[in-house]
């Protein structure tokens, strides 16, 4: 797996995930939230990640969407600075 953290997230970089996430309201959720996590593996692994994710901290969990719509490619994680990193520690704890 790959895990890229950003503590904030430009406009652009918003617009492109709003454009390939399966994530209603999510204008609203980058309002609220300033940091997003993106986690690359496959299928297993980042089912396995958004559980993790969802139970060390407090954020919000969806998929970005690939090339082919039936793909999951990629998990994001968004919340504030501290929750994020707190699910993303708790991930790496648990790399295979």
């Amino acid at each position: 797996m790959t895990i890229h953290v950003m503590k904030t997230v430009s406009e652009g970089t918003k617009q492109i995930i709003k454009r390939r996430a399966r994530m209603e309201g999510l204008d609203v959720l980058f309002s609220e939230h300033s940091a997003l996590a993106l986690i690359n593996g496959n299928v297993s692994d980042l089912i396995y990640a958004s559980d993790l994710a969802q139970k060390a901290s407090t954020v919000e969990v969806f998929e970005i969407s690939g090339n082919c719509p039936q793909h999951m490619t990629c998990l994001a994680i968004l919340g504030d600075a501290a929750a994020v990193d707190e699910a993303v520690k708790r991930i790496e704890s648990e790399k295979w």
